[in-house]
């Protein structure tokens, strides 16, 4: 009777899932991986691909800046940030587990339908599409090759660095059978340098004080310095924190992409070189409930919780601890304007240890923000091509492996518009701080609406339990609150502008 009243409440989610985008389509849900220590390759996953995203500008860029300031304990603000995202993530991905779509398409098939949700995510998209690792990766370059941090007389040089950096990125992402497939190569690879180096640095130059000030920092929650706070930096210091803005939603692409859940029914986005047999479906499958799909349901889950908490939770928590614990050790006490304090960070080391560091530690800034602008481009060309795959009645006719060219058409627009931002905004910090509050935003809007998702679309059985479904509501107030935080402390000087 329990599995007879489930499927009657499938029934139901399909008519709502189908009132503005076509109607899934049913197939079988595949048995989930068993991991073993000789199968340590099922680890690679969005997990692992998405920390060599987010090992970025949130850690090279604000974590130094906050450590420098405040000394370590503020680090709480990047746990929680993490935290969050994680219950966030999982949130999400359980949609395209039954789906086999992303889940920024099952925010479009929700009332008031397709039209108002573009503009509103078109909106949000604002914190993410401002290419602001290219901009900022270009500091290190040139710190390099002047010995010092460029100056305002460096303005054109940092510029036109930043242009180069912004193409190149571009490259990657036209090779290997399945983009996913070159991403995580990409990240993966990132991963391992970027920990690598910093953990090298980390354990044999840096005191065991610092060690103890930044991990405690992480659990001080609530504890505040003496001295006034620049709230719009916590703000984007939470932002970056992990992923940030809706480019969280990437995870529940990814993990089709790789092929979890009904990902192998639904296809992937192929490449413009090789990916001549990988196609696309233009509209999700789904899995009739009954005690061997739950079954199988359940591992997904367990492989899902390995994928967030074992990989990408530590991974990020590193991540952030590496780079900070250097920036405490080496620039605490100094005054620290803008992307700075990763340049004297590496200036600190290389004083005490041989020049050899300063190109060491301004190459290993390079490698954490240059691949990072390779997947933020895939993440916003790709969530704005499924849509298109899928909401628009116009490009159904086409087959499932010319979703290429709606894909590379959207990245020669974005393309286009990442070199007039470059542009427009010069400042490479300036350019990160409003991300980073744009994407509080996206995060909170995101969470509610994954919340509303799960519950409206998901047959009951399927459904987050209600610790789940309470972090989604912190998830919002978190985010909402710091940024509300920050524009209060900050009206003064908007008004007048």
């Amino acid at each position: 009777m329990i599995f007879a009243m489930a499927k009657d409440d499938s029934g139901e989610v399909r008519s709502r899932a189908g009132r503005f985008f076509p109607h899934w389509e049913s197939a079988d849900l595949p048995p989930a991986p068993e991991f073993s220590r000789r199968q340590w390759r099922l680890l690679i996953g969005p997990g692992l691909l998405l920390a060599g995203s987010a090992i970025g500008g949130g850690e090279w860029l604000f974590g130094p800046i906050v450590t420098a300031r405040y000394g370590g304990q503020l680090m709480w603000i990047a746990a929680i940030s993490i935290l969050l995202q994680v219950s966030h993530n999982l949130c999400m991905m359980r949609y395209t587990l039954y789906t086999g779509e992303p889940i920024l398409v099952g925010f479009f098939r929700m009332s008031p339908g397709p039209v108002f949700w573009v503009f509103f995510y078109l909106l949000l998209d604002l914190g993410g599409i401002w290419p602001y690792l290219a901009s900022n990766a270009a500091v290190p370059l040139v710190a390099a090759f002047l010995g010092h941090l460029p100056g305002p007389e460096h303005e054109d040089v940092l510029r036109w660095v930043s242009y180069g950096v912004f193409s190149i990125a571009f490259i990657p992402l036209i090779f290997g059978g399945k983009i996913y497939n070159t991403v995580e190569k990409v990240m993966v690879t990132k991963i391992f340098l970027v920990l690598g180096y910093l953990g090298f640095v980390c354990v044999f130059l840096v005191s065991w004080d610092t060690w103890v000030a930044v991990f405690t920092g992480f659990l001080r929650v609530g504890s505040f310095p003496d001295q006034e706070v620049d709230w719009p930096t916590l703000a984007a210091f939470a932002a970056i924190a992990g992923m940030g803005g809706i480019s969280n939603t990437s995870f529940s692409n990814y993990a089709r992409d790789k092929g979890w859940g009904m990902g192998p029914s639904v296809g992937a986005i192929p490449s413009m070189v090789g990916g001549k047999r990988v196609e696309l479906a233009h509209v999700g499958k789904v899995f009739p409930i009954s005690p061997e799909s739950l079954r199988r349901w359940n591992g997904w889950m367990r492989h899902l919780l390995r994928d967030q908490l074992g990989i990408w939770l530590g991974a990020c928590v590193i991540g952030m601890a590496l780079p900070s614990m250097l920036s405490l050790e080496y620039v605490a006490g100094a005054e620290v304007q803008g992307h700075a304090a990763a340049a004297m960070t590496a200036r600190g080391i290389a004083d005490q240890y041989g020049e050899v560091f300063w190109f060491l530690t301004l190459l290993c800034g390079f490698i954490v923000l240059a691949p990072g602008q390779i997947s933020d481009i895939d993440n916003i060309v790709r969530r704005w091509t499924e849509l298109i795959w899928t909401g628009s009645r116009h490009v159904r006719h086409m087959d499932g492996n010319q979703v290429k060219y709606i894909y590379y058409s959207i990245m020669g627009l974005y393309f286009l518009w990442g070199l007039i931002a470059l542009r427009l905004t010069p400042n490479p910090l300036f350019l990160a701080v409003v991300t980073g509050a744009l994407r509080n935003l996206g995060l909170s809007a995101t969470a509610l609406h994954a919340l509303y998702v799960n519950r409206k679309l998901l047959p009951e059985p399927l459904r987050p339990p209600l610790l789940m479904q309470a972090s989604q509501v912190a998830c919002f107030v978190f985010f909402l609150g710091i940024s509300g935080i920050a524009f209060y402390q900050q009206v003064g000087h908007l008004l007048p502008w």
